[in-house]
């Protein structure tokens, strides 16, 4: 082969690489830092914990990479395990958190509907198929939202006031406003909602889009 088609292929070889690590280089993942470096099944457990659900994975040479998403926030994060431990934890967009196991919401039981619900993060919104199951808006009762990877419940102490529930948190107070067969509240500084109307949440799933 000439050389100058070897430092054409070399190039390109050379440029992959570089498109590669970029594409790998996101911002360090903010409250996940002290992970780095521990043992991937302790790891696996204080994500767990922290509120994060695995969505899928896979290898490149020795290392594997592992996706997972914040069940509260929606925050999509990749994991790089090497040699047993955690080696870095970055921040992902969320179409890197879709396709996996948790993109589809439960079959609603009797007496519940399958609707739409999402998260409004920095000003960017998640939405994804949900169930809702339980007191309509402003019970009395509680309301169990069903997300891809999340269970919330809704404890109704009057139209606007109650308390939510993440599933494997403690409840805490928040205020609820519904319009338009849209319910919502906000948690942490996001806000989540649902479409609580029977009728609208038929129109919503049959013509959703992410």
């Amino acid at each position: 082969m000439k050389p100058r088609v070897i430092g054409y292929f070399a190039g390109v070889l050379a440029a992959a690489l570089l498109l590669t690590q970029t594409a790998r280089a996101q911002d360090p993942a903010p409250g996940l830092q002290d992970l780095v470096g521990v043992r991937g099944s302790s790891g696996e457990q204080v994500l767990q914990q922290r509120g994060y659900k695995y969505v899928k994975g896979e290898k490149s040479g020795g290392d594997s990479y592992t996706n997972w998403r914040n069940t509260r926030s929606g925050q999509c994060i990749i994991v790089r395990t090497a040699n047993g431990r955690y080696q870095s934890i970055v921040t992902a967009p969320d179409f890197d958190c879709q396709g996996g196991a948790a993109e589809s919401a439960p079959v609603p039981g009797r007496g519940g509907f399958a609707t739409v619900c999402g998260v409004i993060v920095d000003g960017k919104t998640y939405r994804y198929q949900c169930t809702v199951e339980g007191a309509a808006p402003g019970g009395p009762g509680k309301t169990v939202l069903h997300y891809p990877d999340q269970k919330i419940t809704l404890t109704w102490r009057g139209k606007s006031r109650g308390s939510v529930t993440f599933e494997g948190m403690k409840p805490q107070p928040v205020t609820f406003s519904t319009a338009e067969g849209n319910t919502q509240f906000i948690f942490e500084g996001k806000t989540y909602f649902y479409v609580s109307d029977r009728g609208a949440a038929r129109w919503e799933v049959r013509n959703f889009r992410k």
